[in-house]
């Protein structure tokens, strides 16, 4: 997700944030909630799941994604 850039065609939802939390992507899913929490100020929802992201993100760091299985 790091090469989404500004203008792209694309939207996120709190699904997909939860998804990418479920799968692992702490820093994927940040960034989602993120944009999310800016969309939607004051949901202390989202903001707590930013706080606890941002201790998991950073311990995940350094750390290889899965490996995909390929066919």
């Amino acid at each position: 997700m790091a090469n989404i850039k500004a203008g792209d065609d694309i939207f996120f939802t709190l699904t997909m944030a939860e998804v990418l939390e479920k799968q692992g992507l702490f820093e994927d899913a940040l960034m989602v909630y993120k944009i999310l929490a800016d969309t939607t100020p004051g949901d202390p929802a989202l903001r707590s799941k930013i706080e606890t992201l941002k201790g998991l993100a950073v311990k995940g760091r350094g750390k290889k994604a899965p490996a995909s299985k390929t066919e």
